[in-house]
């Protein structure tokens, strides 16, 4: 059995802005680079993902998002980025953990696998 992809991130000042419909994440005004995943290889992070966003160890926000990487021009190393069927829904969501100190964990969701709703 092949290992699932997880990644995540650190966020001590959590925001979230909005870039031609894609979300950009960003921790202490920092994007997150691809680079800052060991061995991550833009290929195999990109994808589809079950988002699991963390406060004092509980989740506060989860949901299905499409990951993909993309030069940001604060950055010169490709940035985290995350679309969404619902980017409204999903960005009120994520308001509410705005400036806290979260984990954002990303589980690669495999071909087929159902994921249960909230």
């Amino acid at each position: 059995m092949a290992a699932v992809r997880e990644f995540g991130f650190i966020c001590g000042d959590f925001a979230v802005g909005q870039e031609n419909g894609v979300l950009v994440p960003r921790s202490e005004e920092t994007y997150f680079a691809r680079s800052l995943i060991p061995g991550g290889v833009e290929a195999e992070l990109t994808g589809r993902y079950l988002l699991r966003v963390y406060h004092k160890g509980s989740v506060v926000c989860k949901a299905k998002v499409d990951v993909a990487w993309d030069a940001h021009a604060a950055q010169s190393d490709a940035c985290l980025g995350m679309k969404v069927e619902d980017t409204a829904a999903l960005t009120e969501a994520l308001g509410k953990a705005c400036g806290k100190h979260v984990e954002l964990r990303f589980t690669k969701i495999a071909k087929g696998l159902a994921i249960a709703s909230d």
